[in-house]
């Protein structure tokens, strides 16, 4: 034999010899691994029982749900309804305030201006004075024979006590 044949020899009695035992060692881990799946075989099996029954419960809520919703989507459209149309008073009302604030107070100064007016006159006519102007107008009235023509009512009234 050869020198080569002999290294050859020796060389493949060393890979031999250091194959054996990883081969030994994955087949360990081989037989190990298939226990190990033999046992959690039944609890894997369990928990995808337990998934596509989740599952299908999700999927008859998602349904009931969406028909629910079907149900409530012209509620929902009135309440959108209804909020627009309070935004819309709010909106109103805002400027109802707005002009109500630029012209309440002319509308108070006027008032305000009326009402003095008013006192102002009535504290200078005297009540006794008016009386007696439509007791006279009274008397005059009816001491005119019938068919003729009344007094001129006019000159009874003063012009002067009617400020415009």
């Amino acid at each position: 034999m050869s020198t080569a044949s002999i290294v050859g020899l020796i060389l493949l009695g060393i890979l031999v010899g250091a194959i054996v035992p990883v081969l030994y060692q994955a087949a360990q881990t081989l037989k190990s691994a298939r226990r190990q799946i033999d046992a959690l075989g039944p609890r894997v099996d369990h928990a995808l029982q337990e998934l596509t029954d989740a599952t299908a419960r999700l999927n008859r809520i998602a349904t009931t749900i969406e028909s629910q919703a079907d149900r409530l989507r012209p509620v929902v459209e009135h309440v959108v309804g209804i909020g627009n149309t309070l935004g819309q008073v709010r909106k109103s009302v805002h400027r109802f305030s707005s002009v109500a604030g630029a012209v309440g107070p002319a509308l108070f100064a006027g008032l305000s201006a009326f009402m003095a007016h008013r006192r102002k006159r009535s504290a200078r006519t005297e009540p006794a004075e008016d009386e007696t102007e439509d007791q006279e107008l009274g008397r005059n009235l009816s001491s005119e024979p019938p068919g003729s023509e009344p007094p001129n009512t006019r000159a009874a009234v003063p012009e002067d006590r009617y400020e415009y």
